[in-house]
């Protein structure tokens, strides 16, 4: 009879863990996503890793050319994530270096003549699913030689 207690106690000990793991949160160590219009110029892809599940750590390689002079760009930067489970504010900054092509246009939009290192600031929100789906709206703001430049972007990508 001890035995049979004794062996039902373990059990339902353990289901009740189980169930506690189950519904808790995985914790996502990277993500991998496309940008639109933000740090990287018109289109980037960007490899990021997540520390502690509150800061994050990225580099990228974007393209530019519909709308602003043609180019290659490299973003990196940090930034804190302010949340839980899936719904982040998101805070941090970098620098993007943009390497324009020598057909000595100007950039329509940051007015840029030579390549150079542009900071700028994320102010945005971040949402990772469960499953890894990832996407981010943020006011990305650039620092340029001439001053301030207002943008904003759009991430989408997956979270492993």
């Amino acid at each position: 009879m001890l035995k049979s207690a004794i062996i039902s106690a373990a059990v339902f000990i353990l289901l009740g863990t189980g169930v506690a793991n189950a519904q808790s949160y995985y914790q996502k160590e990277a993500s991998l996503y496309a940008e639109l219009f933000g740090t990287g110029g018109e289109l980037s892809v960007n490899f990021e890793k997540i520390i502690d599940g509150k800061f994050t750590v990225r580099t990228g390689v974007g393209l530019m050319g519909a709308s602003f002079r043609k180019g290659y760009t490299v973003p990196f930067g940090a930034s804190v994530l302010l949340g839980k489970d899936r719904n982040f504010i998101e805070l941090g900054g970098g620098g993007t270096w943009i390497d324009f092509d020598d057909n000595g246009t100007d950039d329509v939009l940051f007015d840029l003549t030579e390549d150079q290192v542009v900071g700028h600031a994320i102010a945005g929100y971040r949402f990772i699913g469960d499953y890894g789906l990832t996407y981010r709206l943020a006011f990305t703001p650039a620092f340029t030689k001439d001053g301030f430049k207002p943008m904003g972007g759009a991430a989408f990508g997956y979270s492993f």
